[in-house]
C-alpha cells in the first residue's frame, strides 16, 4: 500500500526540483528525502525520478503517480476537514501569511477577534510577500494567505486555490510637503513628477510592475532611488523628501512624520486585498474561523 507521507515528498519533488529544496521544506534531512524517493520506488516497483542537470525530474510514471498524489493528498485533507467539523470548537494551529501593510493594520485585528472567539485555536503568522507566501499555501505549509491584486494585474490562478475578495485599498502617490505644492493636483500628477526620485518595491514585484508602468504612459521612466519591499523605509524617503511613491492606504499608517497624498491615477486605483485558501481545506474549522476573522477586520478598514 502507498504510503501517505512518501506520496507528499514526491509532490514536493515535482515542485521544488531538488531533494535539498524538499527536505527544507518538510524539515527532513536530505538524505531521508532521498530514502523516501527509494522505498516508494520499491513500492510501485518503477522509477519514479531521474537526475536532469543538478534537477531531479518525474519519469513519465512518476508524473501518473505525482497526478494521483495530489487528489489522494486533497482527499486527506478533505477527511481532516469532516473531522473537524464534528467537533464542538475549532482547535489547533492555523498558520496565516500576509504582506507587511496588512501585518501591521489587518491581521492583528483578525488575531484578536479569532482569539476572542475561539480561545482553543492557536495562530502562527509569517510576514511574506504573495510571489513565496502562494506557493507555500499550494503546497500546504500554509493554511490561509492575504494576498493581493493590483489594476489590470490579478492575481495568478492558481488549481486548487480559492482567492475571496477581502476589500479595496486605494493607491495613492505620496510625497512630502514640498513636493506636494509644486504640483497641480487637478492634473496628472504622476506625468508632473518625471524628474523626481522615486520608492518601488522590488523590480521582480506586482507593485514595482505597475508603478513603472504608470509612468511610462506618461512617457518616463521612474528615476528609482530607493528599492525594498519594506514600505516604512519607502516611507521614510518620503519623509525625507528624497522620493515619491505609489502607496497603498493601509501603508500610510506606517508613516512617523507627515506626508501629503493624492490618488495615484486621475479615475481612483484600488488593490485589491484576496484572502486565499486550499479548496479541499475550504470546511476545515480552523480556517473557516481564520477566514472569518479576517473579513470581520476587513470590514472595519474599508474605505469610507
Amino acid at each position: 500500500m502507498l504510503n501517505i507521507m512518501r506520496l507528499k515528498v514526491l509532490r514536493e519533488l515535482h515542485r521544488r526540483g531538488t531533494l535539498s529544496a524538499v527536505a527544507e521544506s518538510l524539515s527532513y534531512s536530505t538524505s531521508a528525502v532521498s530514502q523516501q524517493i527509494r522505498q516508494l520506488e520499491r513500492e510501485v516497483g518503477v522509477s519514479l525520478v531521474e537526475p536532469v542537470g543538478r534537477r531531479l525530474h518525474l519519469t513519465p510514471q512518476g508524473t501518473i503517480l505525482v497526478d494521483h498524489a495530489a487528489r489522494i493528498l486533497d482527499l486527506v485533507e478533505l477527511a481532516e476537514a469532516d473531522i473537524s467539523q464534528s467537533l464542538d470548537q475549532p482547535r489547533g494551529t492555523v498558520r496565516v501569511a500576509a504582506f507587511q501593510s496588512a501585518a501591521m493594520t489587518l491581521v492583528p485585528q483578525a488575531v484578536a477577534i479569532l482569539r476572542e472567539n475561539h480561545p482553543e485555536l492557536t495562530v502562527e503568522f509569517h510576514q511574506g510577500e504573495p510571489e513565496r507566501t502562494l506557493p507555500a499555501l499550494h503546497a500546504a505549509d500554509l493554511d490561509v494567505v492575504v494576498a493581493e491584486a493590483y489594476p489590470g494585474i490579478p492575481a495568478p490562478a492558481t488549481p486548487g486555490l480559492v482567492f475571496d475578495h477581502l476589500l479595496d485599498d486605494p493607491l495613492m502617490l505620496v510625497m512630502d510637503e514640498d513636493t506636494f505644492a509644486s504640483v497641480d493636483s487637478e492634473a496628472n500628477v504622476i506625468a508632473q513628477l518625471s524628474d523626481a526620485g522615486w520608492a518601488v518595491e522590488a523590480a521582480d514585484s506586482v507593485p514595482h510592475t505597475w508603478v513603472v508602468s504608470q509612468c511610462r504612459q506618461q512617457g518616463f521612466e521612474p528615476r528609482v532611488v530607493c528599492s525594498t519591499e519594506d514600505l516604512a523605509v519607502q516611507l521614510r524617503f518620503v519623509e525625507a523628501g528624497l522620493a515619491v511613491a505609489v502607496l497603498p492606504r493601509l501603508a500610510l499608517q506606517l508613516a512617523i512624520s507627515e506626508v501629503r497624498s493624492l490618488p495615484a491615477a486621475p479615475q481612483v486605483q484600488n488593490r485589491q486585498l484576496l484572502l486565499a485558501y486550499r479548496e479541499a481545506a475550504r470546511n476545515r474549522t480552523a480556517i473557516v474561523a481564520m477566514r472569518a476573522a479576517l473579513e470581520q477586520a476587513a470590514a472595519t478598514l474599508a474605505p469610507t
